[in-house]
């Protein structure tokens, strides 16, 4: 069970000159960056650059395709097509009126405008994204005589709207909605962790579907269900219907087609146990509706039952758990709760790697088991520790011998 080490940078792809590859940008999760860095390059992105919850790299159209596909980390695929100054909103309008849209997108389509504004003579949020509207239908009124029409719930076209200070970037969405949907989520789920973060969570902890999986509090099974994609080789892109992608003028069906049959042709059938527990009836009615949406219903075993009362399978294994906090879900005597985790860890679950996400730092501590890994993510709005445990079958190595 190899496990990438903390603190190592994903390998980047030699840069090479192409003038077929632009600067594309993939937004992801606090803490998961690097995770998706190693992605991209996995996927044979050139140049790639880890920022604050993105990551920058040079793609061509069948990266982008292989992209949104394949990522389990990426939030979002942001081709940005311009860059520039702007002091105030009459400035931002023309810059904006000046891109030829028409060359982008069809005016029959439809769009919407989701814009991250801060500093700078952009004070009201709100008119500087209508501005930014007015450019584009004007722009568009003026070459064809016609005007798009704006979509706020599924917009086929998503335009990206950033300014910091007086610096403007304009972007294309080539996802649509954002790619943690893959479609396997329950509208009734409740505290649910984002298919992306979960993913994160999986490869951080190294697993590489070889190994059995546990999730002692599966709740709604984000866990379950992205480990069981990573163990048969699915890509979570596969699950949805339709990208943003697919409206642009430039969008070559045929070569997508190559690139999501190719994706298909990697699927591969896996015989490691993918196992998810809860106690709450209606939790895992969910989870295997769920499991069931995500056609891997069949690759799952969820039943009802109490983490504390489980018999795991014989390690090496993995065992990822998402506890209550104590926040969003209220629990009585958390520390006592998280105590009682770590016995039952010692007990039963020799020769596993375990990891738990928590933002509560005291009940982490009540485990009572040495970390041998600590990552700082976001769960939602909360700040949160990811930890890991390796639980030694028989007598324990010792630091030197853990280390290599």
């Amino acid at each position: 069970m190899e496990r990438r080490k903390r603190g190592a940078k994903p390998q980047q792809g030699r840069k090479k000159w192409d003038p077929n590859r632009f600067p594309v940008v993939a937004t992801t999760l606090m803490g998961m960056e690097d995770v998706l860095a190693k992605e991209l390059t996995d996927i044979g992105a050139n140049d790639v650059r880890v920022s604050k919850r993105a990551v920058r790299f040079l793609a061509d159209k069948d990266l982008i395709y292989k992209a949104n596909l394949r990522l389990r980390t990426a939030l979002r695929i942001l081709r940005p097509i311009k860059n520039f100054k702007a002091k105030d909103d009459d400035a931002l309008y023309n810059s904006v009126k000046n891109i030829e849209w028409e060359s982008l997108f069809d005016v029959r389509r439809t769009f919407l405008i989701r814009s991250t504004i801060s500093g700078g003579n952009f004070t009201n949020s709100h008119y500087t994204t209508l501005r930014c509207k007015d450019g584009i239908v004007d722009r568009f009124r003026n070459i064809t005589g016609q005007r798009p029409s704006i979509d706020s719930d599924d917009p086929e076209i998503v335009v990206h709207l950033k300014i910091y200070g007086d610096q403007v970037t304009i972007s294309l969405d080539s996802s649509g909605a954002p790619l943690n949907m893959r479609g396997y989520r329950q509208k009734d789920s409740a505290a649910p962790l984002n298919e992306c973060l979960a993913a994160g969570m999986l490869l951080i902890a190294g697993y590489d579907g070889k190994t059995d999986f546990i999730d002692g509090m599966c709740g709604s099974a984000t866990l379950c269900i992205e480990a069981a994609m990573i163990a048969n080789s699915i890509a979570p892109g596969l699950l949805r219907p339709r990208f943003a992608f697919m409206h642009w003028k430039d969008f070559d069906p045929d070569l997508y087609e190559v690139i999501r049959e190719a994706t298909v042709n990697r699927i591969r059938e896996n015989s490691v146990r993918i196992i998810g527990y809860d106690n709450d009836f209606k939790a895992i009615n969910i989870a295997r509706k769920a499991a069931a949406a995500a056609q891997l219903d069949d690759a799952i075993e969820l039943s009802m039952g109490n983490f504390f009362d489980i018999k795991p399978p014989k390690g090496p294994a993995f065992l990822i758990m998402n506890p209550p906090y104590g926040e969003r879900l209220s629990v009585r005597h958390i520390d006592k709760m998280y105590k009682e985790i770590g016995d039952k860890l010692k007990k039963d679950f020799a020769g596993y790697w375990a990891w738990i996400i928590s933002s509560d730092d005291y009940a982490l501590k009540s485990i009572g088991l040495r970390t041998f890994d600590t990552h700082h993510v976001m769960n939602g709005k909360l700040h949160c520790k990811y930890v890991g445990f390796r639980l030694y079958a028989g007598k324990k190595v010792s630091k030197k011998e853990d280390a290599q």
